[in-house]
């Protein structure tokens, strides 16, 4: 077994009003939904199996720290997605079970840089103050080969907001540049996705900060509640008080994503000239080339009437990048402004479930957007697969 450095892979230890919260239910014996949101790791990619993977190891390590509550198990990563679109598909995938504890995994699949660090901050605005008011962990992962991670902006966002946070930079980076760990194809195959052997690390850093927040939990609520020589009862310290919202600063972003909203065709009518429903059915939330609008031929159109409770102040075309030969060439038209979408994936892993940003902050206003088919590559490409549209409100 691959040891790490404890210490350094707890990023932050932030503020655990929430966790203390969820270990008071987790020890109460109640019921506790606990959620995972991230890409391809957190989906479970190289992992021999759904069990195998970290976020079903760390729900395993709950099941039996707390073997009296009723822990329910959400795995929401969808491989090959960034914070942009966790943020845009939260409600459905993940707040819609009411959770207890998100763990929100991105820092492999975000650039460093303001648009992504502007997406994570909303999407950990929508988690945070939902209704169910869930604690909120953030999980850093990193390409073993490089050290590339979006951990430095992720982590001024989860320090706002006194998140914790672990980190497998801190846990492991260190050692292998030093070559205590020889050969990171151990961990993983390709440098970046872990094997069992990498998603059991990756498990035992979290639950290392978990443990971490459970060992003070449970020392103050053993201080708090020991008698004093006058026979009165400990009082609680204001950190061991689990009520109330947890602290809600300003944004340090324009923050359009908290406000983002995914319309696909379980939710939204365009306009179809010559586009079909995909009406295929949906297998999990990995399944996720689903839900969408397929353009065949050249001149299919479809067209969204983006204005009521669509008025919108940035949109997003969400399709599918893929490998299959020849691949369509769209035009999008809004605000007077076109721009063309080749959706050839030059990759060879699979498709790529990619999002075309067209704009952000600009004027909430009713607005209509065209998609259309302009190369087909004379009849022979396969369909063009819009998946959704992405549109942010403020």
């Amino acid at each position: 077994m691959i040891t790490f450095d404890k210490e350094n892979a707890i990023a932050d230890h932030g503020d655990t009003k929430r966790m203390r919260r969820l270990f008071e239910k987790l020890e109460e014996g109640r019921n506790v939904t606990i959620c995972f949101l991230g890409g391809s790791i957190t989906q479970g990619s190289l992992s021999s199996k759904p069990t195998t993977c970290y976020a079903y190891k760390v729900y395993e390590w709950f099941k039996g720290r707390f073997p009296k509550a009723d822990i329910g198990y959400v795995n929401a990563g969808v491989g090959g997605t960034t914070s942009v679109f966790g943020a845009a598909r939260a409600d459905r995938d993940v707040l819609s079970y009411d959770p207890d504890l998100v763990v929100v995994e991105f820092s492999v699949n975000d650039e460093c840089n303001e648009y992504f660090m502007e997406s994570y901050e909303g999407l950990i605005r929508k988690l945070l103050y939902s209704k169910s008011e869930p604690a909120v962990i953030c999980l850093y992962n990193f390409f073993y080969e490089n050290g590339k991670t979006a951990q430095r902006l992720h982590s001024k966002v989860a320090r706002h907001y006194r998140l914790p946070a672990a980190s497998m930079q801190g846990a492991i980076y260190q050692d292998i540049l030093s070559g205590k760990i020889e050969d990171i194809a151990l961990l993983s195959p390709d440098g970046l996705h872990p094997n069992d052997e990498g998603h059991d690390l990756v498990s035992r850093v979290v639950i290392n900060l978990v443990q971490s927040i459970y060992e003070e939990y449970s020392e103050s609520s053993y201080n708090a509640g020991m008698v004093s020589d006058d026979g009165e009862s400990g009082n609680e310290s204001a950190d061991n008080d689990v009520t109330g919202t947890c602290y809600a600063p300003s944004p340090l972003t324009a923050n359009s994503f908290e406000s983002a909203r995914r319309l696909d065709n379980r939710d939204y009518e365009p306009v179809l000239q010559g586009f079909d429903t995909d009406t295929t059915p949906q297998s999990c939330v990995a399944d996720c080339f689903k839900n969408g609008w397929l353009g065949k031929s050249k001149g299919d159109k479809i067209i969204f009437d983006l204005s009521g409770e669509y008025e919108c102040t940035g949109i997003a075309v969400q399709y599918a990048k893929t490998m299959k030969r020849p691949a369509p060439v769209v035009e999008v038209r809004v605000d007077d402004e076109s721009y063309v979408i080749d959706s050839a994936f030059d990759e060879t892993w699979g498709d790529l479930l990619d999002i075309r940003q067209l704009f952000v902050h600009r004027d909430k206003k009713p607005r209509k957007l065209e998609i259309e088919v302009i190369d087909d590559k004379n009849g022979k490409a396969v369909p063009f697969n819009l998946v959704s549209i992405i549109i942010t409100m403020q």
